[in-house]
């Protein structure tokens, strides 16, 4: 399973793909919070579908906004500590 956070035209979603197939997503709603509500809104994505954490094996983003955006350093930052994590535990 995997995780895209997406950002298009100030708009924000967590996807979840298996097999590089849409299963589920969640938008949210409040960019200038996203600091805050990204990490609840994975969690509420990964309980919703039934899913453990580690069942989770990468995240991404896919942004059509530049990287000096506060949104997306948010969600790369998000993505690049939860990749980490799994690389780390193995």
């Amino acid at each position: 399973m995997e995780i895209i956070i997406k950002i298009k035209e100030r708009k924000i979603s967590t996807i979840l793909l298996q097999n590089k197939k849409e299963v589920d997503f969640l938008n949210i709603v409040e960019e200038h919070s996203l600091s805050e509500k990204l990490l609840p809104e994975i969690d509420r994505l990964i309980r919703k579908n039934k899913l453990k954490l580690e069942d989770i094996e990468k995240v991404t983003v896919d942004s059509d906004q530049e990287d000096n955006f506060t949104t997306t350093r948010i969600a790369k930052s998000v993505a690049n500590a939860w990749n980490w994590n799994l690389k780390n535990k193995e």
